[in-house]
């Protein structure tokens, strides 16, 4: 008897799952009411014998879960036809705004704070410490104050012609690229944009010195004061562009590249400098012979900007060693700076008293 019943009880779970897959929306609350009313009557039959109806318990909790299933269906059908009711949002249209075209002068304003074009979108603008010129060097070094101390700042991938270097006479274009970077410098509005590394082997801060919102190494690049250079990685997150302002500049004869093999991969080529000067003295004086009346030429002065702030001259101070230079706070004291003699600097390299 009892397998009987046990045979009947898996028979009807085994109806309600079928009716259950069969029926929708008001079938459950049929299905639920059957089963209750089922169950109450066998609660009601065992009561009377004093008994418990094990069936009856499994009836009352089948109907409740068929009511429960009713009500969640009920639900969903009323926020669906809710989201049908719902007028359509039309699709965002985004707008596009025409970029004009860039004129060479413009071309340094593409060397823009994030690095979009070159890595991963990056919303997040580089940090840029403010800074304070101090005095300027040469066309791509200069001293400033950074965060209330003295900095020998370098600038990054670019090199000038050489102005103060040591046993070196002043390059073409040298001058005139010192000018215009202490030029830039003195607007004011400078902050100094780091890379990966931010020093070189003789303790120079490294970086991209922006002039309120253009760059100075890349307006060096785009006026054919310098050339790009030192392109040591990790420190290359702008070498893209300033290529390509480079090419600009080479293809228009600016600056170094108007003097044919001037500007090289490993530098500026000295003798070629000089033989573009040759060629240019020698057509001044060939044009002066064929005039008819002689006319005596004073040659112009070279207008020469001066480049740092007053300061003592090489000549009025003398450090007897490097123990001297370094008690004194000045070291490594660089070619041309106050102090500097080739006594200190022994290895040649045009920096005295490195550590």
């Amino acid at each position: 008897m009892r397998s009987n019943g046990k045979g009947k009880i898996i028979g009807i779970i085994f109806a309600v799952i079928v009716a259950v897959a069969i029926i929708k929306y008001l079938g459950l609350l049929i299905i639920a009411g059957g089963l209750g009313y089922w169950g109450y009557k066998k609660y009601q039959n065992a009561k009377r014998e004093n008994q418990k109806s094990k069936l009856a318990i499994v009836l009352f909790s089948l109907a409740g879960i068929f009511f429960l299933a009713f009500i969640g269906n009920l639900t969903n059908v009323k926020q669906q036809e809710l989201v049908n009711k719902a007028p359509a949002v039309p699709a965002k249209v985004e707008q596009t705004s025409v970029v004009p075209t860039t004129t060479k002068s413009e071309q340094t304003s593409n060397i823009v704070s994030t690095s979009a074009s070159n890595e991963k979108a990056d919303s997040e603008q580089p940090k840029r410490i403010p800074i304070t010129l101090i005095a300027g060097t040469d066309g791509d070094t200069f001293k400033a104050s950074v965060q209330g101390k003295e900095e020998k700042i370098r600038l990054l991938l670019v090199d000038t012609p050489e102005s103060v270097k040591q046993g070196t006479p002043v390059q073409p274009f040298a001058k005139e690229a010192s000018a215009f970077t202490l030029k830039q410098l003195k607007q004011g509005n400078l902050s100094l944009e780091l890379d990966v590394s931010k020093r070189d082997k003789y303790g120079r801060l490294l970086g991209y010195v922006w002039v309120g919102d253009k760059m100075l190494n890349a307006m060096l690049i785009e006026k054919g004061y310098a050339r790009v250079a030192y392109i040591n990685p990790p420190n290359v997150k702008y070498v893209d562009q300033f290529k390509e302002i480079q090419a600009t500049a080479q293809k228009s004869g600016t600056g170094i590249w108007s003097i044919e093999n001037y500007a090289q991969e490993d530098g500026f080529n000295q003798k070629a400098a000089q033989k573009a000067t040759a060629k240019t003295e020698s057509k001044s004086n060939d044009s002066s012979v064929k005039e008819s009346k002689p006319k005596v030429v004073t040659p112009k002065k070279e207008v020469v900007q001066t480049y740092s702030e007053p300061r003592e001259s090489s000549s009025n101070v003398y450090y007897k060693n490097c123990s001297a230079v370094r008690a004194a706070g000045a070291d490594p004291i660089y070619e041309g700076e106050p102090g500097y003699s080739r006594k200190l600097d022994r290895d040649g390299d045009g920096v005295a008293c490195e550590r």
